[in-house]
């Protein structure tokens, strides 16, 4: 690895954010190091070229030769808010895991000799708590309850680090990806056709695109800006507003509304996520020269949901890094009978004819394969070929609806990194749904699983 390279430091890096936050990084040509509780668990799996620590935030300092040398640090962890309900231990877990937490990473930053030159702490629009319709801004007045309190308390230990280096904090929003977070949440049963609004619908959400959240990250570090800024996008929009795009962007219906009883029955006290209303500004990071592309929701769920103009699209994202050339990890790629080695037996996998002796733009390749016991016949078209960087194909015949997957390779830290990106669909509208949320999705994951550890194997990384 390059020494002239800065040196980015992560915690909660392995999470939903953070793992889309370190491929922009590693792109912009950073070294990252991320600091996690499982460190042999991410070194085995080797997905991206980064360094990794072991750190237990409650517990301890972070390790001095993770900070040593980084221009910056970037703090996401926390323990998860949502996913269950908040008791009095859970709640402790929740305060503790950013506090403390926030605590030992700013002594173990006072220790060092040379210190980083900004560290950029994470925070959440909890702290306005439930505001109905008043227009929020960083300077607006602290809420009331236990993730205002939360909030107050998380970037209090995290400012305390002013004395020592550039600081600022995001206020993050609703947080949009497919991966996870709240639309990931929201997505099985919206893709069911039984969603609709929650409550009364008329409570604000302030949210942002995930790559838009990356990007401010990255702007913040790269910029001098210092202080609290609001991570959210340009538009906030009513929940019964969001529910309607959402419907659209999925091409499903949304007419079963959850009420407010029912969510706090469900809930608890942790309903007041759900519930809250936040019209919250992103004057502060538009005045700072900060662009969002997506500012508005309706583009923001298309891009995630409709991509390529396939509506309800599921997606996958994979990333691998490989220790070898770009152009020999290529020419693998794009020979056809390699699909075969790298699909696992029992999907039983043959290839039955290729149009071209080499893959490119055009190329049909016919094959048949069982899934789950059925027999099934493909035929794809290589849509796009630019040879040594990327190629995309398409399902023309098949068992999917809808199969979009690009290819895309580059070069990074002395190797390769290989990007898959495929949309897909199923037929039969809501029991395709059912189908692809029950099975579907987790074979396709089962494949991708298959596949990298056959790539490492291959190219003995």
């Amino acid at each position: 690895m390059e020494s002239n390279k800065k040196i980015i430091v992560l915690t909660g890096g392995t999470g939903f954010v953070g793992t889309a936050l370190t491929v922009s990084l590693l792109k912009r040509g950073y070294l990252v190091r991320i600091l996690t509780r499982d460190k042999n668990r991410y070194e085995d799996k080797k997905s991206l070229p980064v360094e990794y620590f072991s750190w237990d935030p409650i517990s301890g300092l972070p390790p001095s030769e993770a900070l040593e040398g980084a221009f910056g640090v970037i703090h996401l962890a926390g323990e998860p808010v949502a996913g269950s309900r908040w008791t009095q231990n859970r709640k402790s877990s929740i305060l503790k895991s950013r506090t403390l937490g926030t605590q030992n990473l700013v002594l173990g930053l006072e220790k060092l000799k040379e210190k980083p030159s900004v560290l950029i702490g994470t925070s959440a629009i909890g702290y306005y708590g439930d505001r109905e319709n008043e227009e929020l801004s960083e300077s607006s007045e602290l809420g009331r309850g236990f993730l205002p309190e939360v909030c107050r308390q998380w970037e209090e230990e995290t400012l305390k680090a002013q004395l020592l280096l550039r600081v600022a904090v995001i206020r993050v929003g609703i947080v949009l990806g497919t991966e996870s977070g709240a639309l990931g949440q929201m997505l099985p049963i919206f893709r069911m056709g039984l969603g609709g609004p929650l409550g009364s619908g008329t409570q604000w959400m302030s949210w942002i695109h995930l790559q838009d959240l990356v990007d401010l990250y990255i702007f913040v570090l790269e910029n001098n800006t210092a202080g609290i800024i609001n991570g959210v996008a340009p538009n906030p929009v009513s929940n019964k507003i969001f529910t309607r795009a959402l419907s659209q962007s999925l091409g499903r219906p949304a007419f079963f509304p959850a009420p407010k009883t029912a969510i706090k029955i469900a809930f608890g006290e942790m309903a007041t996520i759900i519930l809250s209303s936040q019209k919250v500004s992103s004057t502060k990071a538009l005045d700072i020269g900060f662009k969002f592309n997506f500012p508005n929701i309706e583009n923001a769920l298309n891009d995630l949901l409709s991509p390529l103009g396939i509506k309800g699209a599921y997606t996958l994202k994979a990333y691998h890094w490989l220790k070898a050339p770009r152009e020999r990890v290529f020419d693998f790629f794009s020979e056809a009978a390699n699909l075969e080695t790298l699909t696992p037996d029992w999907l039983n996998f043959k290839i039955e004819k290729v149009s071209d002796p080499k893959i490119t733009k055009n190329t049909l390749i016919y094959y048949k394969l069982k899934v789950r016991g059925i027999p099934i016949r493909w035929k794809t078209l290589i849509e796009e070929f630019n040879s040594g960087n990327f190629f995309v194909d398409r399902m023309l015949k098949g068992p999917y609806k809808n199969w979009h997957h690009t290819h895309t390779f580059s070069e990074l830290e002395g190797g390769t990194l290989i990007y898959d990106q495929v949309y897909y669909t199923l037929p039969a509208g809501i029991i395709g749904n059912f189908v692809a949320l029950v099975w579907v999705t987790s074979d396709i994951l089962k494949i991708f699983n298959f596949r990298k550890t056959k790539i490492s194997e291959i190219f003995k990384t």
